[in-house]
């Protein structure tokens, strides 16, 4: 077999198994929430000609972008959950089919070796995996924007209008950034005038995308059909936003480093056994294998290892006759993703815990870069045996997809959700108060047959408006005087008082 046959046969393998996780994640409800819904909501406004936001529903940071992708294919499917996802799940493809592609092309790699050196990203631990299938606008948009940077980064124009869209759209894209400027000082590139004035234009046109966000915010919709730009809470400029995970205080290090190691890159490596419910999917399986924390951990140090010891190899693969050589690319991605980890570890406000996973999805590229490494620099025996480990690596997580898949197929998990549209429109309820978490799920799941104003953080105007003229009843996921438990853990209860409603606009 020829190696470009080899490689369209490794490439249609990629897609086809991250295609295949990605539907797990289509079914209704499987994991599926209320930022999600909002982004549902927003597509199927813009599919209806109803609204065009320009960012998330309610605030000035986040652009729009996963809802205006998903608008074609809510036309060929309706406003479903599936339509909502594929232009996520297609997302996730092109990172890694640009991943095999560019493992290939740079590093001299056999196809089905580089295959085998982004498992790690292809066939992901659970956890992760399900965050970089969320339609949350921005949770696998860095991971694309990295390889985009990666491959686009001896073409001036090109790369520039990459990292100023990407970086637009999601501040984590800064974690490339600096690794490509690392790599840039490191190969003395800073040095050419022609690479000082990529990175020139680079700056300029991301202040002429800011710049241009800006100047039409004010007359996007900004809480749903018939709205703009007013003053709210979340009415902050994405720099203002960045500014706000900064907390710089040495006093919690120790803490959060405990945290880090005992328990949150376990989970991401899927290494840390807990049941999916607790990850926020719909399921009543478990994931994570104990053992596999030390195997990845003697994996990178192994892979490693290989690319040391061969360090005065030859150069494999074209080199670039700019800044950053292609044989860097297991670098770039390593400190990527330790940019990544040491910025949620250091620097961050956030707590670290599953609500504040995709601050730190880009870990996965510490152990993919050191295995690429290891890959390129060892010879075919060694190369044999780092492909195998991470193909067992790799199982443990396929395990955990297939585990679901069954669950999924025999339909043993109850959908609650979905039951509770079905009884509030076969009772003809049509507008509700309801708690955030439930609001815009039930509101996205109806289709919008039945809407649901929420009474904490308001997103859209109209369901508010309907609400308060219909003095609709709410939902509650505790039990209240006088309410009727519809579904587990979901009241229909009496409505709001006037001091829990949100103002009126």
């Amino acid at each position: 077999m020829t190696h470009r046959r080899e490689l369209a046969w490794c490439l249609a393998a990629a897609a086809v198994l991250v295609a295949a996780r990605g539907m797990l994640f289509m079914a209704p409800g499987v994991r599926f929430d209320a930022d999600q819904a909002i982004v549902g909501l927003m597509a199927k406004h813009i599919s209806e000609g109803r609204a065009f936001p320009l960012f998330f529903y309610g605030q000035s940071y986040l652009p729009a972008l996963e809802a205006y992708l998903a608008v074609p294919v809510m036309w060929l499917l309706g406003p479903t959950e599936a339509a909502l996802k594929v232009p996520v799940v297609a997302m996730n493809v092109l990172a890694v089919l640009l991943l095999v592609w560019s493992a290939h092309r740079d590093l001299g790699l056999r196809p089905a070796v580089a295959l085998a050196g982004a498992l790690p990203l292809i066939v992901p631990p659970f956890v992760p995996g399900t965050r970089v299938l969320e339609a949350m606008g921005g949770n696998v948009e860095p991971l694309l924007a990295t390889l985009l940077l990666w491959v686009t980064r001896e073409r001036p124009w090109l790369f520039g209008v990459v990292l100023a869209l990407t970086l637009a759209q999601r501040e984590i894209t800064a974690f490339p950034v600096t690794a490509l400027l690392v790599l840039t000082i490191v190969h003395g590139g800073w040095r050419l005038p022609a690479v000082r004035e990529r990175w020139v234009i680079a700056g300029v046109l991301a202040v002429a995308v800011s710049a241009s966000l800006d100047a039409i915010r004010p007359f996007a919709a900004m809480f749903g059909p018939g709205t703009v730009a007013r003053p709210a809470a979340l009415d902050i400029s994405g720099g203002d936003a960045i500014a706000a995970q900064f907390c710089l205080d040495p006093t919690r290090w120790a803490s959060r480093a405990d945290l880090l190691l005992s328990e949150h890159l376990p989970l991401m490596m899927g290494g840390r056994s807990a049941p999916a419910v607790e990850a926020g999917v719909s399921s009543g399986i478990w994931h994570g294998n104990p053992a596999i924390g030390p195997w990845v951990l003697a994996l990178s140090a192994a892979a490693l290892a290989a690319a040391w010891a061969r360090r005065h190899r030859p150069a494999e693969g074209p080199e670039s006759g700019g800044t950053i050589p292609g044989s860097s690319l297991p670098w770039f991605l390593a400190l990527t993703g330790l940019v990544c980890v040491l910025t949620y570890w250091l620097v961050a406000c956030s707590q670290i815990s599953y609500n504040s996973l995709r601050y730190d999805l880009l870990v996965l590229l510490v152990p993919t870069g050191l295995i690429l490494a290891g890959l390129r620099r060892s010879r075919r025996e060694v190369q044999a045996g780092l492909a195998a480990a991470v193909c067992v690596w790799c199982w443990a997580s396929a395990l955990d997809y297939r585990a679901l898949a069954r669950e999924v197929s025999s339909g043993r998990w109850p959908d609650h959700r979905g039951t509770l549209v079905r009884l509030l429109e076969e009772r003809g309820i049509r507008e509700l108060w309801g708690e955030f978490r439930l609001a815009y799920l039930v509101s996205f799941r109806s289709a919008e047959r039945v809407v649901v104003a929420s009474t904490s953080i308001h997103r859209i105007d109209e369901y508010a408006a309907r609400a308060r003229a219909a003095h609709a009843q709410m939902l509650r996921t505790v039990p209240c005087p006088g309410g009727e438990q519809l579904v587990p853990g979901i009241w229909l209860c009496p409505p709001p008082a006037p001091d829990e409603l949100p103002p009126v606009y």
